[in-house]
C-alpha cells in the first residue's frame, strides 16, 4: 500500500514540475495521470481484498 502511495506522490510531483515548464509536455502529463488512476485502482482492490474498505 505504501508503495502505491509513494508512486502516486512521485507522479503528482512530476506533473507539477511539468506544468511549471513554459511549454508543458501534455502527453507525459496524460500518461502520469493514467498511471495514478491505475495505482489508485490497485490500492483500492488491495484494500478490498484485505477487508479494509
Amino acid at each position: 500500500m505504501a508503495s502505491y502511495q509513494a508512486r502516486i506522490r512521485a507522479h503528482q510531483a512530476k506533473i507539477e514540475a511539468e506544468l511549471a515548464r513554459p511549454s508543458p509536455r501534455w502527453e507525459l502529463i496524460r500518461y502520469w495521470e493514467k498511471e495514478i488512476a491505475a495505482y489508485q485502482g490497485r490500492a483500492a482492490r488491495l484494500l478490498r481484498r484485505m477487508g479494509k474498505e
